[in-house]
């Protein structure tokens, strides 16, 4: 999370919303489902640094088995988003949709904020996802 800040903010700018954004990390590293306001608290700070991925304006939904799906489509390729991401409520989510929601976050960090700035994947990241594996 630090290694992201680091990255993603620039040197001797002040930004208040940043800095209650990393009080509220450590807030979050108290709480029974952390790893699921660690997604959250990603995708805030991308917003507060301009990239928001506002997943609720782009994704469809389908319903299979009386289950509703989310997902987003391109080109050659349509990728599920965990419902979670979309519904936002307070239930408890498995681990394997806690690493898809990763997995979501992670290739829109990498294709929408860290290959276009040409900055390289931080390897922090990469240990802490294998690390919930």
């Amino acid at each position: 999370a630090m290694n992201l800040v680091k990255l993603l903010t620039a040197e001797a700018q002040s930004n208040k919303e940043i800095f209650l954004l990393i009080d509220n990390f450590f807030e979050n590293l108290n709480s029974k489902n952390w790893i699921k306001k660690y997604i959250f608290w990603e995708l805030e700070l991308f917003k507060l640094l301009g990239y928001d991925l506002e997943l609720k304006n782009i994704v469809k939904s389908e319903i299979i088995n009386t289950n509703t799906s989310y997902f987003v489509s391109s080109f050659n390729e349509k990728k599920i988003v965990p419902n979670f991401l979309v519904d936002n409520n307070d239930s408890d989510v498995d681990l394997t949709n806690l690493l898809k929601g990763l997995k979501l976050v992670n290739d829109y960090l990498e294709k929408s904020i860290l290959k276009p700035n040409n900055i390289n994947y931080p390897s922090s990241r990469l240990d802490f996802v294998n690390l919930l594996k």
